[in-house]
């Protein structure tokens, strides 16, 4: 835990310095979807091709210099773009390189160079926000019509007690299931008449009345980052006994491929306020629901620095240790026995009971098989 605390120091340490930027929102997840990773690398390199290479690495600057003016200033500005890495025009430079210190030892990091979009202008802002706001209308409008064919459909989830229902464009309940019959669960769950249930939302008379495949009842599109899901907003429920209020509930709908149609999980996140949600592959069919596209993080590629002397030690040890692997692979089928079976460890016990896993290689795990004797 400790050295992934200092690797995770070091990487804030040469993005910062070496000024590269990705892409990046406050709703990323980072340990999910890391921006960069360090990557350690088998091979070496020595100590004098290491320091040319950090001696002649472009500095990356995130603010750039103002351009000087006149013959000396043209040479001096030219000379900062080469060293900047790619502020100037026709520049490819694509890594620069960084020292980096760990456990006493040092490494030569190969940073690579993301530049960022470059800002858009005033009519490119407006048109861009112009274009979204069209785009969030059109797959409000969509996301209803793909989940249209819910229509008549019920979905159930069972949290301990309590048993609810989704009854498509109609109502949400929350109920006791009744007791299984003959020790069998039935599915889907029945209410349980001799205990209370409750409407946590439904829609009204007028927004019933709709053709099907219209925009349902307080439905609108929310996005949490790059992730967007059809949100339907639903009141008319069973008063609540603390706030004297009606129940209301949020029912988001999600894109989830994987599987049909269900409940992921429904909460109460105030009194008598609730919150469900639903997986559906219904809503994949629109590329606005598809979840974000998982992106590679920028690989950090380090390489252990050692003079000649050590470069010639550590390659022999690991020729070495090739040759070594190399035996026990010949060796193996030596250890085979007869009709080419491996031979059987012997068993071992301990007051009856049979030990296995230590010296078994069938098994990975440790075994304990009770054995009754009479």
């Amino acid at each position: 835990m400790a050295r992934l605390g200092i690797l995770i120091l070091l990487l804030g340490e040469i993005v910062a310095r070496s000024g590269v930027h990705g892409m990046f929102s406050v709703h990323d997840d980072l340990l999910a979807f890391p921006q960069y990773e360090i990557k350690f690398r088998d091979d070496v390199i020595l100590k004098e091709e290491a320091e040319e290479r950090l001696s002649s690495a472009p500095i990356i600057s995130s603010n750039p210099r103002p351009k000087a003016t006149g013959t000396a200033g043209e040479d001096a500005s030219s000379d900062t773009a080469r060293r900047e890495g790619g502020e100037g025009e026709g520049s490819h430079e694509t890594e620069t390189y960084e020292a980096l210190w760990l456990n006493g030892r040092r490494y030569l990091c190969s940073v690579p160079i993301v530049k960022p979009a470059p800002p858009m202008n005033a009519t490119e802002k407006e048109l861009s926000r112009a274009a979204e706001e069209k785009e969030l209308v059109r797959a409000t409008t969509r996301g209803w019509e793909l989940l249209s064919d819910l229509e008549g459909q019920c979905l159930y989830f069972v949290s301990g007690w309590w048993s609810y229902s989704y009854c498509h464009n109609h109502e949400i309940r929350q109920f006791h299931q009744k007791p299984p019959q003959n020790g069998v669960n039935t599915w889907p769950p029945a209410e349980d008449p001799a205990t209370p249930s409750y409407i946590l939302g439904q829609i009204s008379p007028e927004a019933a009345k709709r053709a099907k495949g219209q925009k349902g009842e307080g439905t609108e599109l929310q996005a949490t980052g790059e992730l967007r899901f059809l949100v339907q907003k639903l009141g008319g429920g069973t008063t609540c006994d603390l706030t004297g209020k009606e129940r209301k509930i949020e029912v988001q709908f999600h894109c989830n491929s994987q599987g049909s149609d269900r409940i992921g999980w429904i909460k109460e996140v105030s009194i008598c306020c609730y919150l469900m949600v639903v997986y559906t592959p219904r809503l994949c069919n629109d590329v606005a629901f598809l979840p974000p596209r998982e992106d590679r993080a920028n690989s950090i590629s380090c390489r252990e620095i050692m003079t000649p002397g050590q470069m010639e030690k550590y390659y022999a040890n690991r020729a070495k240790e090739e040759e070594g692997r190399a035996v026990k692979v010949l060796k193996r089928p030596q250890e085979l026995g007869a009709g080419g079976e491996a031979k059987k460890p012997e068993i071992k016990t301990l007051g009856g009971v049979v030990l296995r896993g230590a010296d078994d290689p069938s098994t990975d795990d440790v075994e304990i098989v009770i054995r009754h004797e009479l």
